[in-house]
């Protein structure tokens, strides 16, 4: 990460430490390993994150996340969820122990489709969880969502298409951990109004996208959640577990316009 973003991501921190507004931050994670995947946090560094989240935060499950949007729960004011993507065997090796360390709820979302396989992660081909592993864990403080069977973009397919790939996972999942699937994460966060009417109709409570914290009231299938990756290094990891990290996403969009609008409007000029 350049000293730039990190500077702006402190500044906001600070920034957010003033603001009375109650939200939650829901971490997404996918890899945490050795290899050089962009959508990887090394063990050491996700070790370091779950210390500091233990000694400073109240981790929360997706439960409490539902509750406190549908206005029928309080959470701390530093609550945070965790969750984790598709289901990489390198979860249970260097996640699953670390957090039952501390007791803390997460849930990983499982692309059904590729339990016991191999899925490609920023050019890389990793190892997937068996079902041994996952009911193993599901025993534990773990529960998991749909991420659909072969975590295509919903987008492309035909409705009949796009609806068996969300079914399906929330079925594969329930048959064979024989329990409950409330929650869906879209497949790199991509949807439209259509998918996720799809998803409303498959038995989900809620479901999840990108972009920024979550709050009372808010659309139970448009939660947000907030990427934690190669880039992230101490200092804007903390302050992603505020609304700095929406505020950044803002800044990033607004300035992408702007540059955007000079582009074309230098062209055109021409």
């Amino acid at each position: 990460m350049s000293a730039l973003k990190t500077i702006l991501y402190s500044i906001l921190y600070c920034i957010s430490q003033l603001t009375s507004q109650r939200y939650v931050s829901v971490l997404a994670y996918h890899s945490v390993d050795e290899n050089s995947s962009f959508y990887t946090v090394t063990p050491d560094e996700f070790a370091r994150q779950m210390e500091y989240l233990n000694r400073s935060c109240s981790v929360v499950s997706l439960e409490d996340v539902f509750e406190f949007v549908m206005g029928r729960r309080d959470l701390p004011r530093r609550a945070v969820a965790l969750t984790f993507d598709d289901g990489y065997y390198d979860n249970y090796v260097n996640v699953y122990p670390c957090v039952m360390k501390y007791g803390f709820p997460i849930t990983m979302f499982v692309v059904s489709g590729n339990v016991g396989k191999e899925m490609e992660l920023g050019g890389l081909s990793l190892r997937m969880l068996d079902w041994i592993e996952l009911k193993e864990m599901s025993e534990k403080n773990v529960s998991f969502g749909a991420h659909t069977r072969t975590h295509p973009d919903l987008r492309s397919l035909i409705p009949s298409e796009a609806i068996e790939q969300i079914r399906a996972s929330k079925d594969d999942i329930e048959k064979e951990l024989g329990r409950s699937v409330d929650y869906f994460a879209y497949p790199k966060s991509r949807y439209n109004d259509a998918v996720v009417t799809l998803v409303k109709h498959c038995s989900f409570k809620g479901a999840f996208i990108g972009g920024g914290v979550v709050r009372r009231g808010d659309n139970p299938f448009l939660l947000k959640r907030v990427m934690v990756d190669r880039s992230t290094n101490f200092l804007t990891f903390r302050a992603r577990l505020t609304i700095a990290a929406e505020w950044y996403r803002g800044l990033e969009k607004f300035g992408s316009r702007v540059i955007h609008m000079r582009f074309f409007s230098g062209f055109t000029s021409i």
